[in-house]
């Protein structure tokens, strides 16, 4: 599924398109004006694919009938242009109904339009052909984004973020990780650790909020719980509910460990030389990937 931010100051009575974008899996998130959709788009810009303007909508949302101009059109436009100065590049398309933007030639949109994108196209609402063309032109540019191929190819790991178990935060993480799980040094080696180890606690965080986990245990006890509290005293039987096996639990102690040691002793091991290789922070890397598969299914099966 696609996912589209959608500018238009009639977005809840074009409910048609909406539907008809879904049969073509792309879910279109409606904004009436401005003031509300750049915050959103702002701060969750990589959850969307794409953006799509209509030609005039609102500033706020207490605008109402015929209080429009081109100002509101202008505020995305500059917050696009800002994010792709940051290299946080987003496609975005002009589709409207107006004859000053789809008919005639508007100075405004030649201004602000990217032809970077469907050659800087105005799409009429009005014209189903320009429709089906807007869908295919979406699809496109965003199956040029590394980092929609990088969720595709691991679709089953990042349903974990679509389905709201984890949050953002945690999914720009693993994404920069997927980005770059080698390092060329100590800085860029810190970074990776840290980040592993992070998502590896917000797991652990929300196994706390559904219970699975009591609050304020040690690593090992964590681990130990997880795995039934077994104990020498209990001939190593489970003596509470088992939520990982043997090869997790040696997973959860190998990632923590391992990451603790060289994040707190990075100093020291720059004068010694003894830094952990590429080889195993890659295999941290994908031993991360395998904690949280079991942890989507630990936690679906205890809420």
């Amino acid at each position: 599924m696609y996912k589209v931010i959608w500018f238009d100051d009639e977005h809840e009575k074009l409910q048609t398109i909406k539907d008809e974008a879904l049969l073509n899996d792309v879910q279109f998130v409606g904004f009436s004006n401005s003031k509300e959709g750049t915050p959103e788009l702002r701060a969750n810009y990589m959850e969307y694919d794409a953006v799509i303007l209509d030609g005039l909508f609102f500033k706020t949302k207490e605008h109402k009938g015929t209080d429009i101009d081109n100002s509101a059109f202008g505020e995305v436009a500059k917050l696009l242009g800002e994010l792709k100065a940051q290299n946080k590049i987003i496609p975005w398309f002009i589709y409207s109904g107006q004859p000053s933007f789809v008919k005639n030639k508007n100075s405004f949109v030649e201004l602000f339009k990217d032809e970077t994108f469907a050659k800087g196209k105005v799409f009429d609402k009005s014209k189903d052909q320009d429709f089906i063309e807007l869908i295919q032109e979406i699809k496109r540019e965003a199956d040029k984004n590394p980092e929609r191929i990088i969720k595709m190819k691991n679709a089953e790991v990042f349903s974990i973020f679509e389905e709201g178990i984890l949050g953002f935060d945690v999914e720009n993480q693993l994404m920069s990780l997927f980005k770059k799980h080698t390092y060329l040094n100590s800085a860029e080696l810190k970074a990776l650790l840290t980040n592993i180890r992070s998502i590896q606690e917000s797991i652990f965080l929300k196994l706390e909020g559904i219970k699975v986990l009591p609050k304020g245990l040690t690593f090992n006890q964590k681990n130990s719980h997880l795995s039934g509290n077994k104990s020498y005293e209990s001939k190593w039987k489970a003596t509470s509910p088992e939520y990982q096996t043997s090869e997790i639990e040696n997973l959860q102690k190998w990632i923590y460990l391992t990451s603790g040691t060289y994040i707190h002793h990075l100093e020291q091991a720059h004068y010694t030389g003894e830094v952990i290789s590429n080889y195993a922070v890659k295999s941290m890397f994908y031993g991360l990937l395998e904690l949280l598969l079991w942890f989507k299914k630990t936690y679906k099966e205890n809420i």
